[in-house]
């Protein structure tokens, strides 16, 4: 009871209060730097002829009231009133806002009316014995009635007289949390189980993202989610009520156990089509479905367990899969072996496969062949009969018909299908290159030219005179200008020459003299030696020549192979004479 009785209170004492607010005024100068009074006599009383000897004293009385056209000389002050402290002297020109004199505050708890009336009062400080209230004292007055709505902007006020100028403003504002023309409307903001919401200007309530309602306690729930059949608790969420699911909780729950069933509401099971039961367990279509009865068996549905077999003479079990021997259960020559009074079996010969020996088994089924080889059949299995270049037991190896080495004279041998391929070294042909080829075959000399097999069993051109070029091809026309110094003689390469220099010369143009040992006097590491009318090389065991510049092993190459077994050469006489220099070079030691 004392709970009730403290909950009406409180909820009287908050009905009694319908606005709150504050009225403020800001005094921002006063002037009265002669001392006188509205009469323009002196505050103190005394002066020297026509300037009063000493400041006034003064205070100001702010008085706030409902708006009236007369104002008594004590007004009534109903909005409030309040006094500032006694000050005795002028105030500067530089008058601004942050350097205010006093600022009043005139609080209330009522609906602001808007209208009002406002008087300040200058008063010189009371002497002693006088009343404070001595009309004598007064020094000015100044009389406002306005109109102010919450919250309001300051106004500016300024009066003067001769002698006197006060300068102030005032306005009106609402408490926090209240708001509108009449600071009634209470509006806090607030983010908990009371609501979730903001105040704008007008004291009006802005809900908080994700919550609606006229004190924003209700969450928005997701876009989709169903609200006849889902919840949420907190925004932007879908929880569903008992017998729905989904993520919009669009999708019902049907009854526990179905399984081949639906629903459009909670806990139903509606059957699909070809099930049948509670459930929707029992296949009404099993026996087509299914097709268990075994043996020529016939099926039967069955609304209570999905089917039953009636099964053909031989034959028992659930599913007739159980075999008694009888008269010609087994073909093919099958003997029928029982194992139990219900169950029999068939024992095959070779050939024959299946429950009663039924089937003939075809062994090239699962032989697969390769490359092209041909599956044939036996009694006891299968065999590939394989195409010309391959073997094994499926045709899956390549016989490789270079493992004879049937290339000859150092030709390489290339494996194919039934067949090799020889790549046959230089001057050597035929299917294993056995057949020595004629180095002049296939070289046309130009210009009356021959062909002359060399040392190393190569076909070259031998030029006539004023001819020169692999193929005798080129005019000696360059050589007219007899580029080659030293005696040496000029032959012509198509459009280029070269010289051939006398004993002691060398050079591209002869231009070199071997009579002086130079750098290049001596190639591939030899060491030159001066005589007196020329010079000579000594040359490393691996070469040979007047400048070394033959290589021994690269000779002994191109001797051996110009003499091949069962080989006729012929030699032009300067080419006996080369071999003649190869001789003393071999048998003559450096």
């Amino acid at each position: 009871m004392g709970g009730l009785y403290v909950g009406l209170t409180l909820m009287l004492t908050f009905n009694m209060v319908v606005g709150t607010g504050r009225f403020e005024v800001s005094i921002l100068a006063y002037f009265n730097e002669s001392g006188r009074m509205a009469g323009e006599s002196c505050c103190s009383g005394s002066r020297d002829n026509d300037t009063c000897l000493s400041l006034c004293p003064t205070f100001l009385t702010v008085c706030l009231q409902h708006h009236s056209a007369f104002i008594p000389e004590f007004p009534a002050c109903t909005y409030g009133h309040a006094v500032t402290p006694v000050f005795n002297r002028s105030l500067t020109d530089d008058v601004k806002p942050t350097k205010n004199m006093f600022f009043i505050k005139i609080p209330f708890q009522f609906s602001w009316p808007e209208s009002f009336s406002l008087v300040i009062d200058a008063w010189q400080e009371p002497q002693l014995n006088q009343s404070a209230k001595d009309l004598s004292n007064r020094i000015l007055r100044d009389v406002v009635r306005d109109k102010l709505t919450p919250p309001s902007l300051w106004v500016k006020r300024r009066t003067k007289t001769a002698q006197l100028e006060l300068i102030y403003e005032y306005r009106v504002v609402c408490d926090e949390f209240y708001y509108s023309n009449t600071c009634e409307q209470i509006c806090r903001h607030r983010n908990d189980n009371f609501g979730h919401y903001v105040c704008d200007e007008t004291g009006s309530k802005v809900c908080l993202p994700g919550w609606q309602g006229e004190f924003c306690q209700e969450a928005v729930c997701t876009e989709k989610c169903n609200s006849s059949r889902g919840y949420c608790d907190k925004p932007f969420e879908c929880r569903c009520l008992l017998g729905w699911t989904g993520e919009s909780c669009d999708k019902c729950i049907p009854n526990p156990g179905c399984v081949h069933g639906f629903c459009y509401e909670p806990w139903q099971c509606i059957c699909q089509s070809g099930w049948g039961g509670r459930y929707c367990n029992i296949d009404q279509h099993y026996c087509t479905n299914h097709q268990p009865c075994r043996n020529g068996g016939t099926c039967i549905n069955d609304a209570n367990k999905n089917f039953t077999c009636a099964c053909s003479v031989g034959y028992t079990g659930q599913r007739c899969e159980n075999v008694v021997c009888y008269k010609s259960i087994c073909q093919n020559g099958g003997k029928c072996q029982g194992t139990s009074e219900n169950n029999a079996s068939c024992v095959c010969p070779n050939g024959f496969y299946g429950q009663h020996c039924e089937y003939k088994k075809h062994y090239c089924k699962d032989t697969n062949c390769a490359n092209a080889g041909t599956c044939v059949e036996e009694a006891n299995g299968a065999r590939c009969l394989c195409v010309e270049g391959f073997e094994g037991n499926y045709c899956e190896s390549e016989i490789d018909e270079c493992r004879s080495n049937p290339c000859k004279n150092g030709g390489t041998c290339l494996d194919g299908v039934n067949d090799f391929i020889c790549r046959c070294r230089e001057n050597y042909i035929g299917k294993t290159c056995g057949i020595i080829m004629d180095p002049c075959h296939g070289i046309t000399c130009l210009n009356g030219g021959r062909c002359d097999i060399t040392v190393s069993f190569r076909g070259e051109c031998a030029c006539p005179s004023g001819f020169t070029g692999k193929r005798c091809e080129s005019s000696m026309r360059v050589c007219e200008s007899m580029p080659c110094g030293n005696g040496g003689s000029c032959v012509a390469n198509k459009n280029k020459y070269s010289c051939v220099c006398l004993k002691g010369y060398y050079g591209d143009r002869c231009e070199y003299s071997s009579f002086i040992c130079t750098p290049n006097s001596c190639q591939n590491g030899g060491i030159c030696k001066q005589h007196k009318n020329r010079t000579s090389c000594i040359c490393p065991s691996e070469f040979v020549g007047g400048r070394c510049e033959s290589s021994v092993i690269q000779l002994e190459e191109n001797f051996s192979g110009a003499f091949s077994p069962n080989s006729c050469v012929s030699f032009h006489p300067h080419s006996l004479f080369t071999l003649f220099l190869i001789f003393l070079n071999l048998l003559i030691p450096t």
